[in-house]
């Protein structure tokens, strides 16, 4: 199998970065630098998606039934039980 490599494009006389592919690794240089000291944040933002934290439902039922639980739990036995051991002496 044989494996074609292009190296990355050189640096732009404008830019103020020296050498922008100067790290760039061989896997990741796929078409040329992005020249990011003469971008504006509304350009860099085209390529960036933000998921917020996405849970399926069954896992957030999970979480509501153990806390559920958990606060039951300590009502009704765990309350009464430790007022039994406090307020009684040995």
């Amino acid at each position: 199998m044989s494996q074609t490599h292009a190296s990355p494009p050189g640096p732009a006389e404008a830019s103020t970065v020296p050498d922008p592919n100067a790290m760039a690794d061989d896997l990741f240089a796929v078409g040329g630098a992005v020249p990011f000291d003469r971008t504006s944040p509304e350009q860099e933002n085209v390529f960036h998606t933000y998921t917020g934290n996405a849970i399926p439902w069954i896992i957030r039922g999970i979480w509501i039934a153990f806390w559920c639980f958990a606060i039951t739990y300590f009502v009704v036995f765990l309350l009464p039980a430790l007022q039994h051991e406090l307020l009684t002496p040995p």
